[in-house]
């Protein structure tokens, strides 16, 4: 396939994210042509809709009217800008000189974020590179975005990517993780706007299985921070019901449906769903589309033992929150999400059932949630080290009770 019509498919494709399904049918232009004259305030016809999409034969090429409207449509300033962004040699010029492969560009982008959680100046200076590179934006964001950065300025990435990525499963990535963000910083406000977000966003067909298992999640966590149990038992249900709908896409995908459901859940005392969760996990079967280096399944698998040893912990099974904790190696984590993660380990050996001291623990912790600014946490510890203070009060009092009768 050449170039020129290599473009004209992927703005076909685009277009079909942008609009909700692929366009199969002429009632799928006459859709289109209303929805571009509405958007745009101009007449593009369902007949020119029709040729450009293969629908009825023609031997003439789009005009740039027709080619300049459907990029905008895509969130795009024109067809050019458009080409331009499709290339690849837009990730060559962002990343530096690569061989031009995707196992390349995910060590450049890996590398990036190792710069930028190490200089905040970095930081401020990648995202206003980023600004100007859309297909870079989206190709960082997508493969690497660092959950141990969301308590910072870096959650504004997550704006700038929306710029160019209407897609609903964008839209649920995106609003999904400033959800997460807004929830470790205990910001209620932006809580309520996130989630109005992803609880807008349709699960259409083009919704990757993990912004799926997103969705889901924030809603869950959504209804039990805010006490409303309707709400909680409605999106429970609903959930098992898009669970069945991902079985076979979970079979394919680094982490499950699962997996992306309990990672939200466990900010929350719903041990009945997290017990279904873990015990119905969909085990991958085949390998992910595309380049998923060891590395990530490596960090994912981690990942994986923690939720479950903290959803354990919180069941009340502390065999198997014992087997799981014992399992864990924190080394194995990916930079950007290593902090992250790792918060949630040290907490799960805070709250083991041992009777040796805890200093070290909480020294890891308080310099963990120092960096990544999770108030969420600051808050836990503070709760823990009150109730150690209280019950040792409580012994100390005990203790010189018999002297003060005597």
């Amino acid at each position: 396939m050449n170039r020129e019509l290599s473009i004209l498919v992927h703005l076909q494709k685009n277009v079909g994210k942008q609009f909700g399904k692929q366009i199969n049918n002429s009632t799928d232009c006459d859709k289109l042509a209303s929805l571009l004259s509405y958007n745009f305030n101009t007449n593009l016809s369902a007949q020119t809709l029709r040729r450009f999409f293969g629908l009825i034969k023609s031997t003439s090429k789009s005009s740039h009217f027709t080619l300049d409207l459907l990029a905008k449509f895509c969130g795009y300033q024109d067809f050019e800008n458009f080409s331009k962004s499709y290339s690849n040699s837009e990730l060559e010029l962002f990343f530096g000189d690569v061989e031009n492969n995707e196992k390349d560009y995910w060590k450049k982008s890996e590398q990036l974020c190792r710069q930028i959680s190490e200089s905040p100046e970095m930081l401020i200076n990648t995202h206003h590179r980023l600004m100007a590179f859309p297909l870079a934006r989206k190709y960082f964001m997508e493969n690497h975005p660092m959950r141990d950065m969301i308590g910072t300025v870096y959650s504004q990435y997550f704006l700038a990517y929306l710029k160019f990525n209407k897609s609903n499963e964008a839209k649920i990535f995106a609003y999904g993780f400033l959800f997460k963000s807004a929830f470790l910083l205990q910001n209620t406000e932006l809580m309520e706007l996130y989630y109005k977000k992803v609880k807008e966003t349709e699960l259409t067909n083009e919704v990757h299985v993990i912004p799926a298992g997103l969705k889901s999640g924030v809603q869950l966590l959504y209804a039990d921070f805010f006490g409303n149990e309707y709400l909680f038992r409605k999106y429970s249900a609903e959930m098992k019901k898009v669970r069945l709908q991902y079985l076979e896409a979970s079979e394919k995908s680094v982490c499950s449906f699962e997996y992306t459901v309990l990672e939200s859940l466990i900010f929350t005392n719903r041990t009945k769903e997290m017990k279904f969760l873990i015990e119905n996990n969909t085990v991958q079967k085949k390998n992910d589309e595309g380049y998923i280096p060891l590395q990530r399944k490596q960090t994912h698998d981690e990942v994986w033992k923690i939720l479950c040893a903290v959803a354990y912990q919180k069941i009340g099974d502390q065999k198997s929150t014992e087997w799981y904790f014992n399992l864990v190696n924190p080394e194995n984590l990916e930079i950007g999400w290593k902090k992250y993660y790792s918060i949630m380990y040290y907490f799960v050996d805070l709250n083991r059932v041992e009777e040796v001291p805890k200093t070290n623990t909480i020294a890891k912790l308080k310099v963990l949630i120092n960096k990544t600014y999770f108030s969420y946490y600051q808050d836990l510890l503070n709760n823990f080290l009150e109730c150690t203070n209280n019950e040792k009060h409580r012994e100390g009092h005990v203790e010189q009770q018999p002297l003060l009768v005597s």
